[in-house]
């Protein structure tokens, strides 16, 4: 019995046969290509994998160290801010170490009974015209006294209590200080105007005066009694000369005060009595 081909075999043509194996070859010749294509496609792949990857981390890492450094940035800041309160506060003790310095050499200088003085407070109702220091009857201090700083002029007691004492500021409009423009041998009247800035009045148009003139108190006694305030101590210097502001006879001259009298701390009370 001879084998028989199967009927799939059978059918097959010698054609069809030679086809097949040329697609085959072909496929063959064309796989190694394909294979390095495969390749150099997965190793870009793995490459932009690795790389998204080390992104990532760098990203992460970056927004850590922005985090660190925010928070080492307000400590900082933080410090500062202390650093700057804590040196606001020896500047403020130097600044008053001066002052009493300044005080106890002018207290030295001066012929007359005087007494160092804290500025405790001000006035509310007269919150730029009257401060409050804490000397007052105790030491025999009393409506009258004069009250002066190292730099120069700053009221008069108006009130004195036990412990206390209102003074009132030269920058009061209605307060009314004896004084002289130094060197030129002229007199007049300073009066308030702002805790910067007083009026010297009764100066004749045509006096000569200038810009930067010093003003100083007189120390001019009247009727045999001593001056209230120690001759010579400085007011202020001119910073404004004009015309037009006042009577037709008189200069309207705006002296810039010596001592600031927002920021006083530390006073002498003159008692010249």
């Amino acid at each position: 019995m001879f084998f028989k081909k199967p009927l799939f075999v059978q059918n097959i043509k010698p054609k069809t046969i030679f086809t097949i194996f040329l697609w085959l070859m072909i496929a063959w010749v064309l796989s190694k290509p394909l294979q390095e294509i495969g390749k150099t496609i997965y190793g870009s792949l793995g490459l932009l994998a690795n790389n998204t990857f080390e992104v990532i981390t760098h990203g992460k890492s970056i927004t850590k160290e922005l985090i660190t450094s925010k928070r080492l940035a307000q400590e900082q800041a933080k410090t500062i801010s202390l650093l700057k309160i804590k040196m606001n506060h020896l500047e403020n003790q130097n600044k008053n170490i001066n002052s009493l310095k300044e005080l106890l050499d002018l207290k030295k200088k001066i012929q007359y009974k005087t007494f160092s003085a804290n500025v405790i407070g001000r006035s509310p109702d007269n919150w730029h015209k009257q401060i409050i220091i804490d000397k007052g009857k105790d030491l025999n201090i009393k409506s009258g006294d004069s009250i002066i700083s190292a730099k120069g002029i700053i009221g008069q007691v108006i009130e004195a209590d036990k412990n206390t004492s209102v003074v009132q500021l030269i920058s009061d409009p209605g307060y009314k200080l004896g004084c002289k423009i130094k060197k030129r041998n002229l007199l007049g009247i300073l009066s308030g105007k702002t805790n910067l800035i007083g009026l010297l009045e009764f100066i004749p148009i045509g006096s000569k005066v200038k810009v930067g003139d010093s003003i100083e108190t007189s120390g001019i006694a009247s009727d045999g009694l001593s001056p209230s305030y120690p001759p010579g101590h400085p007011i202020g210097r001119i910073s404004k000369i004009s015309k037009k502001k006042s009577k037709a006879s008189d200069l309207y001259i705006e002296v810039k005060l010596s001592e600031n009298l927002n920021s006083i701390s530390n006073v002498l009370v003159f008692s010249p009595d």
